[in-house]
């Protein structure tokens, strides 16, 4: 049960705060999206596992919506209806199904770093865009899948005037959220925690200082790219083992479903699917670049002008890139764009 079904100051006060986050997710998020299909350079496999990420983080602000925003704005259909409707808008299923997705993405996240900073130059390990053509949708059907008994079991009751899971007698609702916990907490966890230790000891302990120009450039950026990317799976941890831990104590009776500490958890897994592109921005100065190139240019939306703006480039498809998008290489430096050109 929700717990601004009984308090009108608790439905103010959390309409505001969702409102503020979902606001902020989209924007921000769209903007991502806009940044990585717009700019040729930044099209490679780690910034195409944003572009992934940021979708389901927009999932994540549209389902989450009309549980917690528009909820009491309209009368809820009963019966069939109410329960189809339950399923797949107002339970937030959709909701928990891209906050799953954005979880997966973080795990390949790892790994693309992982391949790309210890095995830099093996093409058979490296994750390319053609992997992620597997990928990404695996992400995606995974998340889907492990979400499929809520699309089953959730239903709407009249008398709660709330959508609520309806499992029968048993160990499956405990085994279910415990699985969660498991399998979306704890595991994810653990293996992002051992590729980032040996992606860290690669760069800032074993490393040796290279004497070329460009391949300190090399580093440096692939430092850049990894602590920005620890940041983001730090800041999913901290938002999601509340909500996780939370889920376990509602089923086994230490928690009440809908209170206060389930519901200051929701905040908090939303508030991560609204954190990543500011900090994206904080953590890259190219970034930055690009999305001023985007909402201040007065071309940045064509696919081609006729005047460019100053410091920003046009590339021979027509497609602008952002101010310091291109490296300088001398004629025997060997580098992989898809390690030099992330977000």
């Amino acid at each position: 049960m929700s717990l601004f079904t009984y308090s009108e100051p608790a439905q103010i006060g959390l309409r505001v705060a969702f409102s503020l986050i979902v606001t902020v997710n989209l924007v921000g998020n769209s903007i991502v999206c806009l940044v990585v299909l717009r700019n040729r350079s930044m099209r490679n496999a780690m910034n195409y596992l944003l572009v992934s990420l940021a979708c389901a983080d927009m999932m994540v602000a549209i389902f989450i919506a009309p549980q917690y925003i528009f909820l009491h704005t309209y009368t809820h259909p009963r019966g069939l209806t109410g329960d189809c409707l339950c399923k797949l808008l107002t339970g937030g299923n959709l909701m928990w199904t891209g906050g799953l997705v954005s979880v997966v993405s973080l795990i390949a996240i790892a790994f693309e770093r992982y391949f790309a900073v210890l095995y830099p130059y093996n093409e058979k390990r490296r994750i390319s865009k053609a992997k992620l053509k597997f990928i990404i949708p695996a992400c995606w059907l995974f998340s889907f899948i492990w979400n499929l008994p809520l699309f089953v079991l959730v239903k709407y009751d009249p008398v709660i005037d709330f959508c609520y899971e309806d499992w029968p007698s048993g160990w499956y609702m405990n085994a279910y959220s415990l699985g969660w916990l498991i399998v979306i907490g704890i595991i994810p966890l653990s293996i992002m925690v051992f590729l980032y230790t040996r992606v860290v000891i690669k760069l800032w302990v074993k490393t040796s200082q290279p004497v070329e120009i460009t391949q300190r450039a090399v580093i440096k950026s692939r430092k850049r790219v990894t602590k920005m990317a620890l940041i983001v799976t730090i800041v999913c941890g901290i938002c999601w083992l509340p909500n996780l831990i939370v889920y376990v104590l509602d089923f086994y009776g230490m928690n009440s479903h809908g209170g206060v500490v389930h519901t200051t958890t929701v905040v908090l897994v939303t508030l991560n699917s609204s954190v990543n592109p500011i900090i994206y921005c904080f953590s890259s100065k190219r970034f930055r670049g690009c999305v001023k190139s985007l909402l201040f240019s007065p071309c940045s939306l064509r696919r081609t002008a006729t005047v460019e703006p100053r410091n920003t480039l046009t590339n021979a498809a027509g497609n602008r890139e952002c101010p310091g998008n291109r490296l300088q290489l001398t004629p025997n430096t060997t580098l992989k764009s898809d390690q030099y050109q992330s977000v």
